[in-house]
């Protein structure tokens, strides 16, 4: 059963319903949330980008994997998925990107990801947007920060999940 509230960011032109399907009440992305303003199950939605041979071409050159399925359509053409696709890790990167663009909490510091999954391919030419549900929070100890939860699943133009998992941030209060 599907609790909290959908959030839809108004630079999005999509129009999306919570994955559960159940009713929720929309409002509008406002600018920066507090710890007070987000409970768990809160659902955001980000804008979206689309992928380009430059994107895949670039991340190949900075991290180094130069792995033909990424960098060569005659080596892609010849295996399952037909042609290149964008590597596992330049999709998260992306992610968090999106996260950044949809404004959320005004700064925040990365802490870890958990079960981070790739169940489908994203190709150039896909477009990308993530859907991040609020999956918990907790004041830290010396009470001046707070650790969120956040539930990220990156979906493709058939809002098709394409990445999935478990991003831990801390902002502060």
């Amino acid at each position: 059963m599907c609790s909290g509230t959908f959030f839809i960011n108004y630079q999005s032109s999509r129009q999306f319903l919570p994955r559960c399907g159940m009713e929720s009440k929309m409002k509008e992305l406002q600018q920066y949330y507090t710890y007070n303003d987000i409970e768990e199950g809160d659902v955001f939605l980000s804008p979206s980008r689309t992928i380009s041979e430059s994107d895949l071409l670039q991340f190949a050159g900075l991290t180094g994997d130069l792995n033909e399925l990424h960098t060569s359509d005659t080596f892609a053409a010849k295996t399952n998925f037909g042609k290149r696709i964008a590597h596992g890790m330049l999709v998260l990167s992306m992610a968090n990107g999106l996260y950044m663009r949809s404004n959320i909490f005004r700064t925040s510091v990365f802490l870890g990801i958990e079960n981070w999954k790739s169940p489908k391919p994203v190709f150039i030419g896909d477009t990308i947007s993530l859907r991040l549900t609020i999956a918990s929070k907790r004041i830290t100890k010396d009470g001046k920060r707070a650790v969120i939860g956040m539930h990220y699943e990156v979906l493709n133009q058939n809002d098709e999940i394409v990445g999935d998992g478990l991003f831990n941030r801390m902002i502060t209060l």
